[in-house]
C-alpha cells in the first residue's frame, strides 16, 4: 500500500511538471516579445552593403528605416540610448556606461548601489543588473529640464508585469560601456536577470583588442529568457565598436575588411534568431551610433530594420515624421511598448512606428542618400543665395545714394533683384531635375534660367511684373502642400529631417516666402485695379489668408500653428490697411473675438484627430487641455532658445538686419523719394506696411521666425528697391 501511494504521487508530481512545462511554453510561444539588438557604429552603407550580397536574403524580409538620433545634447551614443530608454529627447551621463551584473562585483555592488542611491536592496537575485549611477543620470535630465524620464521603458513594462532581461556589452580594454540595459532598467536602474560582462565575450588573436562577442552565448540565453516568458530582450552588439578604438592603427583596405566581417556576423546572428522567431515576436535591429567620420560627412540617420509576422518587405515610418523611410529615436519606446500591448505613458512623445509596403527597399536607399546629399549640400546653396542677396540689397542702396547716374548698372541691378525673388520658386522645383546636381550646378542653372526670366519681366509694368513674381513664389508651394508636399520636402529650402526640428508641413523659410509673395499679389492685384480695388481687395487678402490658415492648420497640410497665428494676425491687420478704413474699436473687438474663434475651432479640430493622425499642434494642444505647464513651458523655452541662437549665429539674421537698416536709411534719408512711391502706389505701401507687421508677428511666434521674417521682408523690399532704382519712364 505505501509503495502504491509513493508510484500515485510521484505520477502525479511527474504529470503536473510535465503539464506545467507545456503550459509554460504555449503560454510563452503566443505571449508577445521582442528582441531588441543594439548595435553601436552600424551605418545605413554597412547594411546596404550586405543587403546587395544574395547570400544573405534575410534583409530582404525586413523592413528597412532610418532613425533621426538627435537628442537634448548630441548625436553620442549615451544621449541616444536614453533618449531611447525615455521615448522623450534625454540628456545622458558618462556614469551611465557603468552598469555590472550582481555576481560581477561581489559583495561590492550592494554597497556601492547604496553609496550612489542611499537605497538597501535586502534581497538581490543572483543575475541582477544594476546602474549605480541613476540619480547622476537623473539629475542630468532634471538640470536640463528636457522632461524625459530614463528608464521609463523599462518601468512601464515593469508595473505590466513583462520581463525584461539584457545581454552583451561594448567593452573596449578596461573601460566598461553597457548601454543596453538602459531600455530594460526601471527608474531605479535595475533589470531583473542579464549577463553583461567579460562572459559574454570570447577571446581571440584575431581581432583588434583581444575580445569578440559571443554569439553562441547569446543565442542560448535568449531562447531560454525567450522560453520563459521575457517581453523584451536587449542584446548590445558591441564589435564593431571595439573594432573603432583601433581603426587608427589599421590600414583603410583591412579596416574595412574587418567591419564587413562583423557585419556580415551580426547579419547571419539575427538571420539564425528570425528562422526560430515565432508567433507575435519582433525582431529589432538598430544603431546606437554613428562613426564619427560619417557625422563629418553629413550622414546623420541611424539605421533600423524590423522582422515581423505579416508581409515581407515595406518601409518603416511613424507618426511621428509621416515620412516613408523615417522614424525617429523617440519612436522606439512606444514602438515596444504598443507591440507588447502596454499603454503608452504621456510622458513619452513618440509615436509607434508603422510598416508601409507601398515604397520598395529600393526606393529607400535611393531616398535615403538623396536626404544626405540634400542636407550636405544645403549651406553650399543656401549661403550663397542669401549671401548675394545680401551683396545685392547694400549695392543697390549703394548706387541709390551715390551712382545715380550710372543706368547701366542700374539696368543689371534690377536684373538681379528680379532674379533674386525668383529663386525661392526655382529651389521648390529643383527636386524633379533627374539626379543630384551639385551646387557647382545648381548654381550655373538657376543663374542661366533665372536672369532669362528677369530679362523677360523687366519689360513687364511694374504692377504686373511683381504680380507675376509674386504668384509664383506663394501658389505652388500652396498647391504641392496640398497634395502631399513632396517638392517642399527635397527643397533646400524645406525642412530638414537629419536635424529633426520638423518632419512633415511647411517650415519657417516657405512660410516666409508663403507671407511675402501673397501680399505682394494682393497689393500688386489691387495697383492693376485701383478703381474697383477698394471693394475686391479686402476680399481678396480674406479668402487668401483663409486658404493659407486652412492649410496651416490641416494636420495632412502644413501643421505650423504659428503660421495660423502670423496669417491671422495678418488678416487683422491688413483688412484696414488695404480698404482705408479707420481703425474703430468696435471692428477690432468683433474682428479679434472672431479670428480667437477660429484659431481655437482649428486647434480643436486638430485635437479631435486620432493619435497616428495628430500633428504636433494637436499634442501640444493636448498638453494644455490636460494642464501639463511645465511641458508648455518646455516647448515654449526651446522654441525661444532656437530663436536667440539664430538670431545670434544664422546668415538669415544678417539678412534681416541689413534689410531693417535700409529701410530706416530709406526713411530718414530718401523720404521724399519714398513718399513719390507710395502716393504713386497706395496698394503697394499697404502691402509693404502688412508685410512688414507680418515679419514681425512670424519673428515673435516661430522657434526660427528670423528665417521666416527674413524671406518675407525681401518681398517688400526688393521691390521698392527695383522701383526707386527703375530705368524706365
Amino acid at each position: 500500500m505505501k509503495k502504491k501511494a509513493i508510484f500515485a504521487v510521484g505520477f502525479c508530481g511527474v504529470f503536473l511538471s510535465a503539464f506545467l512545462l507545456f503550459t509554460t511554453a504555449i503560454l510563452a510561444q503566443n505571449h508577445p516579445s521582442v528582441i531588441v539588438l543594439l548595435v553601436p557604429q552600424l551605418t545605413r552603407e554597412d547594411i546596404h552593403m550586405i543587403y546587395k550580397s544574395t547570400a544573405v536574403p534575410l534583409l530582404k524580409q525586413a523592413s528597412i528605416g532610418e532613425l533621426n538620433i538627435r537628442t537634448a545634447i548630441s548625436l553620442k551614443d549615451i544621449h541616444n540610448i536614453t533618449t531611447i530608454s525615455a521615448g522623450a529627447r534625454a540628456a545622458g551621463n558618462e556614469w551611465s556606461r557603468y552598469a555590472y551584473r550582481s555576481g560581477e562585483k561581489r559583495a561590492e555592488l550592494v554597497p556601492l548601489y547604496y553609496l550612489h542611491t542611499g537605497e538597501v536592496l535586502h534581497s538581490l537575485r543572483n543575475g541582477t543588473i544594476l546602474l549605480p549611477y541613476i540619480p547622476v543620470l537623473m539629475e542630468s535630465n532634471e538640470r536640463r529640464n528636457t522632461g524625459a524620464i530614463p528608464g521609463l521603458l523599462g518601468e512601464t513594462l515593469e508595473q505590466h508585469g513583462v520581463g525584461r532581461a539584457i545581454i552583451g556589452n561594448s567593452d573596449t580594454g578596461s573601460k566598461p560601456s553597457r548601454l543596453g540595459g538602459l531600455l530594460t532598467m526601471n527608474r531605479k536602474g535595475i533589470t531583473p536577470q542579464g549577463w553583461i560582462g567579460e562572459e559574454t565575450l570570447i577571446h581571440t588573436s584575431l581581432f583588434p583588442g583581444g575580445r569578440k562577442t559571443d554569439y553562441s552565448f547569446l543565442t542560448y540565453h535568449i531562447q531560454n529568457w525567450k522560453a520563459e516568458g521575457n517581453g523584451l530582450i536587449v542584446a548590445e552588439l558591441g564589435d564593431l565598436e571595439r573594432l573603432a578604438r583601433h581603426k587608427n592603427s589599421l590600414g583603410t583596405k583591412r579596416y574595412m575588411e574587418l567591419r564587413q566581417q562583423v557585419v556580415k556576423e551580426i547579419v547571419t546572428f539575427v538571420g539564425e534568431l528570425a528562422l526560430k522567431r515565432e508567433n507575435n515576436q519582433r525582431i529589432l535591429l538598430l544603431s546606437a551610433s554613428l562613426p564619427d567620420s560619417d557625422i563629418a560627412d553629413k550622414k546623420r540617420m541611424a539605421p533600423v530594420m524590423l522582422w515581423e509576422n505579416g508581409e515581407n518587405g515595406g518601409v518603416l515610418t511613424s507618426g511621428t515624421t509621416r515620412q516613408p523611410g523615417l522614424a525617429a529615436n523617440i519612436d522606439i519606446a512606444p514602438s515596444i511598448l504598443a507591440w507588447l500591448k502596454v499603454p503608452l505613458p504621456s510622458a513619452m512623445k513618440g509615436q509607434p512606428l508603422m510598416v508601409d509596403h507601398t515604397f520598395s527597399h529600393e526606393w529607400f536607399w535611393e531616398t535615403a542618400e538623396a536626404i544626405d546629399y540634400i542636407y550636405a549640400t544645403r549651406p553650399a546653396v543656401l549661403y550663397p543665395y542669401v549671401g548675394v542677396t545680401i551683396a545685392v540689397i547694400v549695392l543697390s542702396v549703394l548706387i541709390l545714394f551715390f551712382g545715380e547716374r550710372n543706368e547701366q548698372i542700374r539696368r543689371m541691378l534690377s536684373y538681379v533683384l528680379l532674379f533674386v525673388l525668383l529663386i525661392p520658386f526655382f529651389l521648390l522645383l529643383l527636386p524633379l531635375l533627374p539626379g543630384s546636381p551639385s551646387p557647382v550646378i545648381i548654381a550655373l542653372l538657376l543663374s542661366t534660367i533665372g536672369m532669362g526670366i528677369s530679362l523677360m519681366l523687366y519689360r513687364l509694368p511694374f504692377a504686373v511684373c511683381f504680380l507675376g513674381i509674386g504668384l509664383v513664389s506663394w501658389l505652388p508651394p500652396l498647391l504641392d502642400g496640398f497634395i502631399g508636399g513632396e517638392l517642399i520636402r527635397r527643397s533646400y529650402l524645406g525642412y530638414d529631417p537629419v536635424i529633426g526640428a520638423r518632419y512633415y508641413g511647411i517650415g519657417n523659410e516657405y512660410m516666409g516666402v508663403l507671407l511675402g509673395g501673397s501680399m505682394l499679389s494682393v497689393a500688386m492685384s489691387g495697383e492693376l485695379c485701383k478703381k474697383n480695388a477698394a471693394r475686391y481687395v479686402p476680399l481678396l487678402l480674406i479668402g487668401i489668408c483663409l486658404v493659407i490658415v486652412l492649410y496651416m492648420a490641416w494636420p495632412r497640410g502644413g501643421s505650423k500653428a504659428g503660421g495660423i497665428l502670423v496669417f491671422l494676425a495678418v488678416l487683422l491687420y491688413g483688412i484696414p490697411v488695404f480698404s482705408g478704413s479707420v481703425w474703430r474699436k468696435r471692428y477690432i473687438v468683433a474682428l479679434l473675438v472672431t479670428l480667437v474663434a477660429v484659431a481655437g475651432l482649428f486647434f480643436v479640430v486638430n485635437y479631435q484627430m486620432a493619435g497616428e493622425q495628430q500633428s504636433h499642434i494637436g499634442r501640444a494642444f493636448i498638453e494644455v487641455m490636460t494642464g501639463n505647464w511645465p511641458e508648455i513651458g518646455r516647448i515654449m523655452e526651446r522654441k525661444l532658445t532656437m530663436n536667440w541662437r539664430l538670431i545670434l549665429a544664422s546668415i538669415w539674421s544678417k539678412l534681416f538686419i541689413v534689410s531693417l537698416l535700409v529701410c530706416l536709411l530709406f526713411i530718414y534719408y530718401k523720404n521724399e523719394q519714398v513718399r513719390n512711391v507710395t502716393r504713386q502706389y497706395p496698394y503697394f505701401t499697404a502691402g509693404i506696411k502688412t508685410i512688414s507687421f507680418g515679419a514681425l508677428i512670424a519673428l515673435l511666434l516661430n522657434d526660427s521666425g528670423i528665417i521666416a521674417a527674413s524671406l518675407a521682408m525681401l518681398y517688400a523690399l526688393i521691390p521698392l528697391l527695383y522701383r526707386m532704382m527703375g530705368t524706365k519712364k
